[in-house]
């Protein structure tokens, strides 16, 4: 084994890789910072409860402090096993993500903390705009039926319209970049219609579709369209030249170099047009829930808004947020399977 293979690798740090003949952190400081910062993380959560209990109520709407003390409690508990076994074996993946993960968990439990003093122990933020993290989960409980229809509403709704703009936008923009005839007459039209918002074409969607329901999948599909079809053309177009004729001069068919040449090679830029539709899809299914849908997580949220109902149109809040960072997920996740060989090489 050569010298330069002895050496040890400098460490990724949360910048990106450490620079070359910088000392990486020991597993002695490792593991300290990891005792300091949980511990911290840990007393700032095992705070949570104490001022719960603690601390009277001065707050005109209160509800019963017991459902947020079994979740703190059992979310304290499951932080704390997870603790002792990141002290355990400090080079674990379990205490490498506790690691990349204390700094938030800790603001969280701050968050918590400062939640409850200045809405239900001090009442600086006074209902009926502001609520303390007990008069939420009443609300999540008392609509949890409604939530879930609204959500699964939402969920049916945008995947529909999402879905079929993603595939529209895929042979699209496929064919603008594998055929110049094509790409001569398409792209104008791309460049004409394509930038205008997809929520102002919802009165056109509601007069020309069958059914509320349609209509807003219309927009939602065209919000995905515009963004795919782009990205695709852009990406076919910029294959190098050298992958199609050296697939030709193979013997390769028009059908094996679109499919085994063309679409794999242009695949991050498809992907990146799945991530840019996604936004403007959902922003599309908030206005046609808004305006034509009586129905989804969006009317949901103006219906209580409309009866003054704050913290149930919080709980909406929160779940739409919980349904976008999970569509996120989802994606990045199709983007790591599909793009395993970038491992390593593209930072996301």
């Amino acid at each position: 084994m050569s010298a330069a293979e002895q050496e040890p690798q400098p460490l990724a740090g949360p910048d990106g890789p450490a620079p070359a003949g910088a000392a990486g952190p020991t597993a002695e400081s490792r593991s300290r910072g990891l005792l300091v910062q949980g511990a911290l993380a840990l007393a700032l959560w095992a705070a949570h409860p104490v001022i719960i209990v603690a601390v009277p109520d001065t707050a005109l709407r209160t509800a019963d402090h017991r459902p947020l003390l079994i979740v703190v409690g059992v979310w304290i508990a499951l932080l704390a096993m997870w603790f002792a076994r990141a002290l355990a074996r400090p080079a674990s993946s379990a205490a490498l993500a506790l690691a990349h993960r204390l700094p938030w968990i800790a603001l969280g439990g701050a968050w918590m903390i400062l939640w409850q003093m200045t809405t239900a122990k001090l009442d600086w933020l006074s209902p009926p705009y502001f609520a303390s993290p007990e008069v939420l989960i009443e609300a999540l409980r008392g609509d949890a039926d409604l939530l879930a229809s609204s959500l699964g509403a939402s969920s049916l709704l945008f995947l529909t319209g999402y879905a079929l703009g993603s595939v529209m936008g895929f042979a699209t923009g496929l064919l603008m970049g594998w055929s110049r005839r094509a790409d001569y007459w398409l792209h104008p039209l791309l460049q004409s219609i394509g930038p205008v918002p997809a929520a102002s074409l919802l009165p056109l969607a509601l007069l020309v579709a069958p059914s509320t329901f349609a209509s807003a999948v219309l927009i939602i599909a065209f919000g995905a369209w515009f963004p795919m079809a782009t990205m695709t053309r852009a990406g076919v177009r910029a294959v190098p030249r050298s992958y199609i004729d050296a697939a030709r001069t193979l013997g390769a068919s028009e059908g094996f170099l679109v499919g085994r040449v063309a679409v794999p090679a242009a695949l991050p830029d498809m992907l990146t047009g799945l991530f840019t539709g996604l936004g403007t899809s959902l922003a599309a299914l908030m206005t046609a829930e808004l305006v034509g849908v009586d129905k989804g997580l969006a009317w949901y949220i103006n219906w209580v808004k409309g009866w003054a109902d704050y913290p149930r149109m919080y709980v909406g809040l929160v779940v739409l947020v919980v349904f976008c960072r999970a569509l996120m997920i989802l994606l990045f996740k199709l983007r790591s399977s599909l793009l395993a060989w970038q491992h390593d090489l593209v930072r996301w």
